[in-house]
């Protein structure tokens, strides 16, 4: 039976991930930054991890020990930053950089060896659109673009460097999607959203390793 961890499954995307995966058969680790939040399924394990709390990857990893990790999803994430110059909120920009840039990159780090020892061996990075310097003709929400813009520098570099090892590493972006940061006008539900990542994940080659895509499938400009 293939395997998948998936971070901050609190809510949205990554609960619907959780949920979506188990139903298809896959064991689920549902990680979450509040332990609280664990979904009400018992076939699942349910393990606490904040991204910005190293001594939690070391817990977890102690729980997950070696044990064979077929699909990795780096999903934690925090946006919302609308603050224009002059009254920025640079304790959250450092904060959204911690959980957005440098999170995903230890997750990887943690459980590289667990990845290469899985039969699948695929790696994804949950970003945004708005991390894409070539579409960005609105300007505004520095942290947020800036978090999402070096997620998708790390990502390329990894899929360049995990390749030898041959682990498929891609960047998606799951659309804007009706949740909390996403809002109530966002014309994707969260459920077509991540049944539309898994259907991108499931039929990755290699070949693919280091792209950036959309929830469907569709190529972005970086």
């Amino acid at each position: 039976m293939p395997s998948v961890l998936i971070t901050g499954c609190d809510t949205g995307l990554g609960r619907e991930l959780a949920s979506q995966y188990a139903q298809s058969g896959f064991q689920v680790v549902a990680t979450y930054r509040d332990i609280a939040n664990r979904l009400p399924d018992a076939a699942m394990r349910h393990l606490p991890l904040d991204v910005t709390d190293f001594a939690q990857f070391a817990a977890l990893k102690r729980s997950i020990s070696d044990e064979p990790i077929d699909v990795l999803v780096s999903n934690a994430g925090i946006g919302l930053d609308i603050g224009a110059l002059g009254s920025l909120d640079f304790d959250y920009l450092r904060s959204m950089l911690m959980v957005n840039t440098v999170g995903p990159l230890k997750l990887v780090e943690t459980f590289v060896d667990n990845v290469a020892a899985s039969e699948q061996r695929r790696i994804v990075l949950v970003t945004s659109r708005m991390g894409s310097i070539g579409s960005n003709l609105s300007g505004g929400h520095y942290g947020y673009r800036a978090s999402k813009a070096g997620l998708n520098a790390i990502g390329r570099s990894l899929a360049l460097d995990l390749f030898k090892r041959r682990i498929t590493l891609i960047l998606l972006h799951p659309g804007w999607v009706n949740t909390a940061g996403g809002g109530v006008d966002a014309p994707v539900s969260v459920q077509e959203s991540v049944a539309g990542m898994r259907n991108v994940i499931a039929r990755l080659g290699n070949h693919e390793t280091g792209q950036f895509y959309t929830y469907d499938g569709q190529p972005l400009p970086w």
